[in-house]
């Protein structure tokens, strides 16, 4: 027989999930009348606890927590990149069409011109989406400094 009783959280976990336990856990409890009567209050410890009434507010906390929330504010700083980013797109696509007006025509059926055209579009696109993800990641962790 074991002379050691059990500790806090093993007397815990028989009251709570029985089938669950190790069988030594078991077997003490059947044996040992010291850890039988701690079960026991825990057991009226756990039956007290879920015979009360849930706590409930008069008023909607989701609401007021919702009201306290700092409302978020688009910076001057963000829409001028995006005024920027806009206008670097209608120069680069406005370009393209000044210095290539005449030769629509032979733009079409050179290959090699509008594979290359195509490759710059690409390259300038990437670039761009690469450099707003970089900046948002940026701006977030910010925020993110901001807060403490």
């Amino acid at each position: 027989m074991v002379t050691k009783h059990l500790t806090d959280e093993e007397v815990q976990q028989y009251v709570v999930d029985k089938q669950h336990c190790e069988m030594k856990i078991v077997e003490h409890m059947h044996l040992c009348g010291e850890c039988k009567s701690k079960a026991e209050i825990y057991e009226s410890l756990i039956t007290g606890i879920k015979q009360q009434p849930q706590r409930t507010f008069n008023f909607d906390l989701s609401k007021l927590v919702v009201q306290q929330l700092p409302s978020p504010k688009e910076k001057a700083s963000e829409r001028l990149l995006f005024r920027l980013l806009l206008f670097i797109g209608v120069a680069v696509i406005g370009t393209g069409v000044y210095f290539f007006e005449g030769s629509f025509i032979y733009l079409f059926k050179g290959v090699g011109a509008i594979l290359i055209y195509l490759i710059i579009i690409t390259a300038l696109t990437v670039c761009i989406g690469l450099f707003i993800d970089m900046y948002k990641k940026y701006n977030n962790e910010m925020k993110l400094l901001d807060s403490y």
